[in-house]
């Protein structure tokens, strides 16, 4: 009987130190998922604004694409055909012209271009925000993710 005892008793020291092992690890392993997740967040550029601020900044953005985008379209459409003259003053004019119209086509583009890169930059913080995962999810995969 009594060795009967000893062996519950060391089985249950043996289990009782498995799971205090187990429960060390977890708490480890969580802390760290934890940490590189916060880490992560914080270096997002936009993590610090609320989700419907972002949202009404994408719609803002999205209506100045939407102007720009016709800007850029009328700028293109005004191309300057460079007509022969006979004076080097009328060349040089003709060129000025020309390259002031170019400068205004590539600046219409910078600006759009710019406008869409922000509006990247917002979605982007959107759709991290919208991995829909309940509490119970996210800790259960702070807990076991190696």
């Amino acid at each position: 009987m009594e060795g009967q005892r000893r062996q519950a008793g060391g089985t249950l020291v043996v289990v009782l130190i498995a799971i205090a092992a187990l429960a060390t690890t977890g708490f480890w392993n969580y802390r760290r998922n934890l940490e590189v997740e916060q880490r992560s967040a914080s270096e997002r550029p936009m993590h610090g604004y609320s989700t419907g601020d972002l949202e009404a900044l994408a719609n803002a953005y999205r209506q100045e694409i939407a102007g720009h985008s016709a800007a850029y379209a009328s700028q293109k459409t005004k191309r300057v055909e460079p007509r022969d003259r006979v004076y080097f003053d009328e060349q040089v004019r003709e060129f000025e012209t020309a390259q002031n119209n170019s400068g205004r086509i590539r600046k219409a583009g910078a600006e759009l271009s710019v406008r869409e890169a922000d509006l990247a930059r917002i979605e982007e913080e959107l759709q991290a925000r919208s991995h829909s995962e309940s509490d119970l999810e996210r800790h259960l995969r702070l807990l076991v993710t190696f």
